[in-house]
Parts: structure tokens; C-alpha cells; sequence
């Protein structure tokens, strides 16, 4: 009697090959959607990180600013403070041109007296292509008179407040820009009930999404003019 072939059971090669290939082709996917991620990943946390930082260095920028006319009688806008326009610190010399009253700058520079000696201090945020940039803090250094108005003949000293993580290249660092402005209006300092007509000053920013940061402060050691 003859005997039945049987059929193997089993894929073939090229069963086996299309298989293989379309796993390739997934593990393929798969490690170029974790490089994107981890690229992604990656600039969030560089993007939060600068965000702290900018956040911590406007609430500094405002309580040192609080010191703005500390010790000197009678301390005015334009006299013991005034806001910059273009300003660059060169050395220990600072350039730049006295803004209006209300009007935006990128530095502000004010006096105080806490002894027999009278200082001059300021903010100063500056621009830089290499990603040097940066919100700075200046001084404080003798000012003889209390009065700031003399401020492009000071030797600055500067301490940055803000500056390049070092995880992060020079070519792809952007540092935000910071402004000031300062104008006399009648403001109260926060816990001070009365109306006190000082000077307010405004420290304002974006953060990384392109939000809008401010920080304002009452200077309660100027009375507003008039």
C-alpha cells in the first residue's frame, strides 16, 4: 500500500526573513523615538533649570533694591537712583544713558549711607553673543556725595546673579533679557497701611515659554517728587 506523504508543518525562510525585517524596522522607531525624547527631555530641564534661576534672581534683585536711599535724608528719583539705558560694564567702567522717568533700562544704580561713607550700588543686566550674559549685581563702592548722578566716574566692581549652567554650550545658551524701570508714584511697601508716596520700581522678564515675569517694588526710603 502507499504510503501518504506528509506535510511538514513549520515557516519558510522568507517568512522568517519578512519577520526579522519588520522587527528591525520597529527597533529602529523605537530607538529614534527615545532619542527625540530624551533631546526633548533634555532642553525641558535645561529650560526649567534657567526658569529657578531667573526666578531666584528677580526676588534678590528686589530685596537688594530695597536698600535704594537707606540712611540719606530726603533721598529723590534721579538723584540717589536713577535707570540706565544701554548699559555695558567694560572693565570697572560702566557706559550707558540716564532713562526718563518710566521709561525701561537695563540697569539700575542707586545710593545708600550705613556709616560716615556714603555707597553706590546697582543691577545691571548685559547682553553677550559669546553667552556670557547675565543679570549682575554691582558694587556697592564709595560714592562721597549719596548721590549717583556721578555714577559713569565709579570704579564697578560685579558679582553675576545669573549665568550659563555649566550642562549647557556657549552656542546654544540664550539668556532672557531682564528690564527696570522706576517712576514716583504713590506705592505702599506690603504690611504698610499708609500711603507713604515712594517710588516704585519694576523689575520685569520672560521666563522660557515666553510668559511674562515682573517683580515691583515699593522703595520706601524715596519720597515721590512734588
Amino acid at each position: 500500500m502507499r504510503q501518504r506523504l506528509r506535510h511538514q508543518a513549520g515557516e519558510s525562510l522568507v517568512s522568517l526573513m519578512v519577520g526579522l525585517l519588520v522587527s528591525v524596522v520597529v527597533a529602529l522607531a523605537m530607538l529614534s523615538l527615545f532619542k527625540v525624547s530624551s533631546r526633548v527631555g533634555g532642553q525641558a530641564g535645561q529650560d526649567a533649570a534657567a526658569d529657578a534661576q531667573l526666578t531666584s534672581a528677580l526676588l534678590r534683585a528686589g530685596i537688594a533694591a530695597q536698600d535704594a536711599g537707606f540712611g540719606i535724608s530726603g533721598a529723590t528719583l534721579g538723584a540717589q537712583l536713577v535707570v540706565l539705558t544701554g548699559a555695558t560694564l567694560e572693565g570697572s567702567t560702566l557706559h550707558g544713558s540716564v532713562a526718563a522717568a518710566g521709561a525701561g533700562g537695563n540697569a539700575v544704580l542707586w545710593a545708600l549711607q550705613t556709616g560716615a561713607t556714603a555707597q553706590c550700588a546697582g543691577l545691571l543686566y548685559q547682553d553677550a553673543s559669546d553667552g556670557t550674559g547675565g543679570l549682575y549685581f554691582l558694587g556697592p563702592v564709595t560714592c562721597n556725595s549719596g548721590n549717583v548722578s556721578t555714577w559713569n566716574a565709579l570704579a564697578w566692581t560685579s558679582t553675576p546673579w545669573t549665568e550659563r549652567p555649566a550642562s549647557q554650550s556657549t552656542a546654544a545658551y540664550q539668556q532672557t533679557k531682564i528690564s527696570f524701570s522706576a517712576a514716583s508714584t504713590v506705592c505702599k511697601p506690603f504690611g504698610v497701611t499708609a500711603n507713604s508716596g515712594n517710588v516704585l520700581l519694576a523689575i520685569a522678564s520672560t521666563n522660557r515659554s515666553g510668559a511674562a515675569l515682573s517683580e515691583q517694588q515699593c522703595l520706601f526710603n524715596f519720597k515721590a517728587a512734588g
